[in-house]
């Protein structure tokens, strides 16, 4: 469904874009920061609740001058929101990676979408028979109302925060907008008492967060988390060749292919990204205890059930007919849970690459002025997957709030009805969660981007790893009725020297064919990968089956 063009619009950060709460209309733009001015080396900065000692001793420790900065209430000191005083890195530092959110999962993206559903229901209702109070719109007011959603723009938003300052309830605010937006069309001016008609705030709420939702994981979160997948993609099969060592427990064991780990791991965040894209959104739109009272009172032979259903699903949402007052929040329980699971298996992959540059197998590409630590020049350190894993975890625990605390309402099913409102303060934080895992999926990208395979240091643990050849030969041995195969390798190999020679010199004494000797004999730690090779080259085939439908669909 087409939601309009300010639903795609990239906006610049303020106050209504960002996405933490904290840093948003929801709070103070401003923070008092009471400052001591002070000489000293004419300090600008100086910071809250902090007593700096600044000392300087002269080169014959003759004298020290020291100054003691202190804070107080005598000179306060504003300090205007920006990306050094946003109080949530997202909407500071990493503004320009998660920014693409902000149309969706800010508070102005919360406004559009009230505004949206408030004009989509008041279209609605013109199209039903016997709502005769609201007669079919021409074209023109049709037309009008849908340049109300096109158009929305940044003055829009700020005249509605303008209202709630006077309301102090922003749903009110928005219909209290529309209502002044419409007077001069002479159409939609006869019926302006039917925007919010029947409605309770939660109605218009439920669906904006969940096409808020929608939007963001369709439009931002899908394309980078399938060109993560298709990163790995290209890493498999360009590697899908290159031998290398494996380690169960942190010890030298069968060899595998770099190509074929990496396809594991795109599968894997293929089979959740289509978990992610099978989650039903859900809407309500029942009225203020789910019941259709409202409706019902005002027109008692409208099947309002029916009606709610067919408006819900023209926004492109499941309806969910079994409410309170709220919709339940079952679903993004499940639908949060879901990018846990694609965020823990991505952490799985930001630590064992970690691992794998930290052997030097893999080289990073380096670039003209950056410094990897403040003391040690030669150093060049992992710090794209360490952001990645940082923001994944910090991403999975407001997730994992979100899912925990959204479903539960305070008597939301019991006779007592109906809700409380803590959930209202808790879902404008779902950006959060979001804003941290896009902000880990393009660390990761950057970080693959940066990768050089060093196939000598993977050749060279292979080649002092002749042990791995254990297995297969103890496997033919069984096959060929020779007694006590596995204690006999146990013996050659367990804690002991192996190397090529040793390995031959037990082949050769070997009671088997001679057929199976020699292919025995041919084996070495890089040539012994099983099927590993055609594993990783096939991956795009893996990846596009995963659970037998493609992956790339887009959030239902």
């Amino acid at each position: 469904m087409e939601l309009g063009a300010a639903s795609s619009r990239v906006l610049n950060g303020n106050k209504f874009t960002l996405i933490s709460p904290l840093s948003s209309a929801s709070t103070t733009r401003r923070y008092q920061v009471s400052v001591q001015p002070t000489s000293l080396y004419n300090h600008q900065q100086q910071f809250s609740n902090a007593c700096f000692h600044i000392s300087k001793t002269f080169s014959r420790g003759e004298s020290a001058l020291k100054k003691v900065v202190k804070m107080t209430k005598d000179d306060s000191r504003e300090f205007e929101l920006s990306s050094l005083t946003a109080l949530s890195p997202l909407d500071g530092r990493y503004w320009g990676k998660v920014k693409d959110l902000a149309p969706y999962m800010s508070e102005y993206g919360l406004i559009y979408f009230r505004v949206l559903v408030e004009i989509k229901w008041l279209l609605k209702l013109s199209q039903i028979p016997e709502v005769t109070e609201v007669p079919n719109f021409s074209e023109e007011a049709q037309t009008y109302l849908q340049g109300v959603i096109d158009g929305f723009n940044m003055d829009d938003a700020l005249e509605v925060k303008s209202i709630e300052k006077v309301t102090n309830h922003d749903v009110k605010a928005v219909e209290y907008f529309l209502k002044q937006k419409c007077q001069s069309q002479p159409e939609i001016a006869k019926v302006l008492e039917f925007f919010h008609f029947a409605c309770t705030s939660e109605d218009i709420n439920n669906l904006a967060h969940a096409l808020m939702l929608k939007e963001a994981i369709n439009k931002v979160m899908f394309p980078v988390m399938d060109k993560l997948i298709k990163a790995l993609c290209t890493m498999a099969k360009d590697n899908a060749h290159i031998s290398m060592l494996s380690r169960t427990h942190g010890q030298p064991a069968s060899p595998t292919t770099l190509g074929k780990e990496m396809s594991v791991f795109a599968v894997r965040l293929s089979r959740e990204r289509q978990a992610i894209s099978q989650v039903e959104i859900m809407g309500k739109f029942a009225g203020a205890v789910g019941n259709y009272n409202a409706h019902l009172s005002a027109y008692p032979e409208i099947n309002w059930p029916q009606i709610a259903e067919e408006f819900v699903t023209s926004l492109g949402l499941s309806f969910n007919p079994y409410v309170t007052q709220i919709e339940t929040h079952d679903y993004m329980a499940n639908l949060f849970y879901a990018f846990i699971r694609f965020n823990n298996i991505l952490i799985d992959f930001d630590r064992d690459v970690w691992g794998y540059i930290s052997v030097a197998y893999f080289k990073q590409i380096t670039k003209a002025g950056e410094i990897g630590s403040s003391t040690m020049p030669h150093k060049v350190n992992p710090i794209d997957f360490e952001n990645s894993e940082g923001n994944l975890g910090k991403a999975n625990e407001d997730l994992s709030f979100l899912s925990m605390k959204l479903p539960i309402s305070r008597w939301q099913n019991s006779s007592i009805l109906q809700r409380d409102l803590t959930d209202s303060t808790v879902l404008r934080n779902m950006g959060g969660g979001l804003g941290h895992s896009l902000l880990a999926y393009k660390s990761a990208l950057q970080g693959i981007g940066k990768l050089q395979v060093n196939e000598a240091r993977l050749s060279e643990d292979l080649n002092h790893s002749w042990e791995v050849l254990a297995e297969p030969i103890q496997t033919v041995m069984r096959r060929y009725g020779v007694p006590e195969p596995y204690e006999k390798l146990k013996e050659l190999t367990r804690g002991k020297t192996v190397n090529r020679e040793s390995i031959r010199e037990f082949i050769l004494g070997l009671e088997l064919p001679e057929e199976a000797k020699a292919n025995l004999l041919k084996l070495t730690p890089h040539s012994y990968v099983g099927a590993a090779t055609e594993l990783a080259r096939n991956v795009d085939a893996a990846v596009n089956l995963v659970n037998a439908t493609k992956v790339l669909e887009p959030c239902r």
